[in-house]
């Protein structure tokens, strides 16, 4: 929680950037207010002479106002009903509830161990010492890279809320000013042989050592992948609709088995692919052939092993971490254009750990 002034006087951020940081935290501090309020049995906007933007509507309340969320505290003295500890502990470090409905449907430890491991996958972990060799700590950052749709801003907003390089505070590049960026300089998406140290990228691009920054690579199994990209896009280009996605093999071709090709508008280059599989194949291909250090973790470990991962990243950096790591409920996008429909973690944890 920073002063306001620390979101105004960032020369590396644009105006936009700086409206939507100020944006953000006029989000934030309503939600309190809503919530102290509601607590209090009071309508928060009851008697305001001019036309409330009302609370976010909970069907399940008769008076529409938004139920507030318990703290940690709160909901360790709460009942789990028989749902496994690990799943509690990552509910709980968002301030979730479990109700009786919500415990019949998640996942077990078990369906979750069976599926990716009882430990976080990271790749890289070896470049971390030479990274904080060759980089002094007030110069150290730190930040995601991925395809579409593989977790890039829920790991931002966990080493945002939950990492420090306090020898960062002095350069001032981010409103939280620790080090924690919300992409890599040359642009998350783009492939780092045409775009690393030829692309700055529009948002916190300007003025960012790419040398100085350890990319953290976001990976998804290929399959959810696929499904998310029919969901959202992007710049992907290829022929598909709602009952032909994701559309490896073009249909309207029937005597022969032809890939749909796919097109991708990155910063610097449109680039063809024999399909999205051959797209995924090749992004991860080219980020693996990489030599300069960075990491490279699984989007369904940032999921269940959220804590332990933001935590390696965060010792990679030489950052502290948190003693009391906070998850990120809702989805990390924000709800609107290509983000609207993106899944929160309750929904996604729901998704993801189904055997």
């Amino acid at each position: 929680n920073w002063p306001r002034e620390n979101y105004l006087d960032n020369a590396n951020l644009s105006d936009s950037e700086k409206i939507d940081m100020l944006a953000h935290e006029v989000d934030a501090w309503r939600k309190k207010y809503e919530d102290a309020m509601l607590r209090l049995g009071e309508n928060p906007y009851e008697g305001v002479p001019v036309t409330p933007i009302p609370p976010n509507p909970d069907p399940g309340n008769d008076d529409g106002l938004q139920k507030s969320k318990k703290s940690r505290a709160e909901l360790e003295n709460e009942e789990t009903y028989g749902t496994d500890e690990h799943i509690v502990k990552i509910l709980h470090s968002a301030n979730v509830e479990i109700d009786q409905e919500l415990a019949e449907q998640l996942p077990t430890w078990d369906d979750v161990v069976s599926l990716y491991g009882d430990k976080p996958i990271i790749h890289g972990l070896e470049t971390c010492e030479p990274y904080r060799q060759a980089v002094k700590p007030e110069d150290r950052m730190t930040g995601p890279a991925g395809m579409f749709n593989t977790g890039t801003n829920l790991l931002f907003e966990l080493l945002k809320s939950n990492c420090d390089i306090k020898e960062a505070h002095t350069k001032r590049r981010e409103p939280q000013r620790n080090g924690m960026r919300w992409q890599v300089p040359w642009g998350k998406h783009n492939p780092p042989t045409m775009h690393r140290f030829k692309n700055v990228a529009k948002a916190w691009g300007k003025g960012i050592k790419h040398e100085d920054f350890m990319p953290v690579v976001l990976i998804k199994d290929p399959y959810s992948w696929m499904g998310s990209q029919c969901r959202h896009k992007y710049a992907t280009f290829w022929g598909h609709d709602d009952q032909h996605c994701p559309n490896l093999i073009r249909w309207r071709i029937p005597d022969e088995d032809v890939p749909s090709e796919v097109r991708v508008k990155y910063a610097l280059q449109m680039k063809l692919y024999e399909s999205l599989l051959d797209m995924w194949n090749h992004w991860y291909e080219e980020w693996d052939a990489q030599t300069f250090p960075h990491l490279t973790t699984r989007f369904e470990d940032l999921l269940f092993h959220g804590e332990e991962v933001t935590r390696q990243v965060c010792e990679c950096v030489g950052g502290r971490f948190t003693d009391y790591f906070q998850y990120v409920e809702d989805s990390a996008k924000s709800q609107r254009g290509v983000h609207k429909g993106a899944n929160g973690l309750v929904k996604a944890m729901l998704q993801y750990g189904d055997p």
